[in-house]
């Protein structure tokens, strides 16, 4: 067979640039510290360290949202804290101001106290992230959940709770919607708490229910229902506002003036709700200055202060005024309690989420190990091996070039010099 002299070129100029190639090659690598440069060099390694990536990836992300939560939750629970306490400080300054030695100047100073109380726990109750959202507005967290009234605050916010996504299959909750936490004081198995003034001399009873056809005009705030000094008639007042109200006749929706004469079992309607006081014989009936109170059956902690310091108000000059502030406060503390309960029992939740998130972390470090150790199986260098490659190449392309050197010089001419 004859060999051209372009043939040996050709052969000799592949074979050095075969080898020059794979000295590059592994010269990157050693540079790079990786053995895997491009996905041709391990097509099926490639595609491994490939999921693993994006797996670590997803896992470094779960560790921030669990950071995220933790400040958050680190944050209501400071709130939550200081919440506790004024509420403890509320409830023996309600407790004090039951001392019978007391004047009405000395209950007006504890009202003064528990106004200011109030303004503190509303603003506890439009505390932010330090983001500027709000903790306890469900889903609205730019909305400010609690501005103040005259029955006590007013809820903007909704009963949305948002949770974050902190491990594959667990999500926890980044808060907690402000009626969970402020509100939820059953103070009444029925849609309102009527009560009748502990001075009554007459048993009638009194229940009162929402009206469906007028439930949007419902007020939330509280209302007395006072008989005259003759015991046949009755006024309704929004002790709230201090205003009387406008009265319908349930049977007929006829207007009625008040006082209104009264009529065992006859309802009248008013903000929304429907009133009826029941009494039949002479025993059961009112008596004169009879009064019963009607409140929500569902109250948040702003309204039981609000009602605490009406109460601490008004003067006691007599023995029935007397008798309605002690039930006042005794409901008042009753409230108190349940709203510790309230601020408490969600406190125990964020400290068990946040004890689940160290749990999450340690696993979420321990996965981001693996997965590290993995990535290092697949892609880094055994520099020594590489190094051993490198010289053997180094020598096997310098031996290349020189015997292309001495066999390029071999030809006829060569031969007759």
């Amino acid at each position: 067979m004859r060999i051209s002299t372009n043939m040996i070129y050709q052969n000799s100029g592949s074979q050095i640039a075969d080898l020059q190639s794979s000295l590059n090659q592994t010269m990157e690598q050693i540079s790079a510290g990786r053995k895997i440069l491009t996905p041709a060099d391990d097509p099926i390694g490639s595609a491994r360290a490939l999921v693993i990536t994006q797996a670590a990836a997803i896992n470094d992300q779960y560790a921030v949202n669990r950071q995220d939560l933790q400040d958050n939750l680190g944050i209501t629970s400071g709130v939550l804290s200081n919440v506790t306490n004024l509420l403890q400080s509320t409830k023996s300054t309600i407790i004090s101001a039951g001392n019978g030695a007391l004047a009405d100047s000395d209950r007006l100073a504890i009202a003064t106290t528990l106004k200011a109380n109030l303004a503190s726990l509303v603003s506890l109750a439009n505390s932010t992230d330090g983001t500027g959202n709000y903790l306890f507005a469900g889903f609205s967290t730019t909305t400010m959940p609690y501005s103040q009234t005259a029955s006590g605050a007013t809820y903007n916010g909704d009963q949305g709770q948002r949770y974050l996504q902190v491990n594959t299959a667990r999500q926890l909750p980044l808060s907690t919607p402000g009626d969970q936490v402020f509100g939820n004081i059953r103070t009444s198995a029925n849609q309102f708490n009527v009560q009748p003034d502990p001075s009554n001399a007459g048993t009638a009873t009194a229940t009162a229910t929402i009206d469906p056809a007028t439930a949007a005009n419902l007020t939330g705030n509280n209302y007395t229902v006072t008989f005259d000094n003759t015991g046949a008639n009755f006024s309704v007042v929004n002790t709230t506002t201090g205003a009387a109200v406008a009265l319908t006749n349930a049977a007929t929706g006829a207007a009625i003036t008040q006082p209104v004469p009264y009529v065992s079992g006859q309802g009248v309607k008013f903000d929304g709700m429907n009133v009826v006081i029941t009494g039949g014989p002479p025993s059961t009936t009112p008596a004169p200055g009879d009064k019963y109170t009607i409140q929500p059956g569902n109250q948040n902690i702003f309204e039981t202060l609000t009602d605490a310091i009406n109460a601490l108000s008004a003067p006691t000059g007599n023995s029935a005024a007397r008798k309605s502030l002690t039930a006042a406060l005794t409901q008042a503390n009753n409230n108190v309690d349940a709203s510790l309960s309230n601020v408490l029992t969600v406190s125990a939740q964020i400290g068990s989420s946040l004890q689940e998130v160290d749990s999450l972390n340690n696993v979420g470090a321990s996965t981001k190990i693996a997965y590290a150790q993995s990535l290092s199986s697949i892609q880094d260098l055994d520099y020594a091996k590489a190094i051993t490659s490198l010289n053997q190449q180094q020598t096997t392309l310098q031996a290349a070039q020189q015997s292309f050197v001495k066999i390029s010089a071999l030809s006829l001419f060569s031969y007759i010099n």
